[in-house]
Parts: structure tokens; C-alpha cells; sequence
């Protein structure tokens, strides 16, 4: 039984669950600074109130997905290793009966 494993493939999906999730951690930050820049155009905060009632809504939601995306990358990222771990040994061992009289 052959078994075909892109890794390159699922070290690029790593690195991308990786980016989004620092992508998600940071949008909080990003609306603060949303609002700063709003401020209260001709004395009237509505729009910089929406805003924060986005973030608001949406920060739970953020959350839930930051934690999934999370799991998938210390899984995905458990799977990369635990084939480049399987390969050094079977490296080895095949070098090492190569080797042998």
C-alpha cells in the first residue's frame, strides 16, 4: 500500500491557518483604532457606534473561530511532523541496513 502525502501542500495550509489566526487576534485592535479614526463626525457618533456594536457582535463569533482554526493547525501541524519524524527513521533504518554486512 503506497501512501502519497503532499507536504509542501500542508505546510502551505499550515502557514495559512497560522496567518488567518493572526489575522483574527488582531481585528480587535484594527476597530479600536476604526473608531479612533471615526471619532464623531459633526458631533454625531452614530456611525463610530455601529462600528462598536459590530465588534461587539462579532467578537464571540471571532472567538469560536480563532479556537477552531487553532485545532486544525496543532492537528495539521501534528500530522507534518509526525511523517517528517516517520521519514528520518525510516531514513535511517534503511541507511543503517544498507550499511550492515
Amino acid at each position: 500500500m503506497d501512501v502519497l502525502l503532499d507536504r509542501a501542500r500542508l505546510r502551505d495550509a499550515r502557514d495559512t491557518l497560522k496567518s488567518a489566526k493572526a489575522d483574527f487576534d488582531e481585528a480587535a485592535s484594527i476597530n479600536d483604532r476604526l473608531e479612533e479614526a471615526i471619532g464623531n463626525p459633526q458631533g454625531k457618533s452614530q456611525l463610530r457606534d455601529r462600528v462598536g456594536w459590530f465588534e461587539a457582535n462579532w467578537s464571540g463569533n471571532r472567538h469560536d473561530l480563532t479556537q477552531a482554526i487553532e485545532n486544525v493547525y496543532k492537528r495539521l501541524d501534528g500530522i507534518i511532523n509526525g511523517w517528517d519524524e516517520w521519514e528520518a527513521e525510516a531514513s535511517a533504518s534503511l541507511e543503517s541496513e544498507e550499511g550492515s554486512p
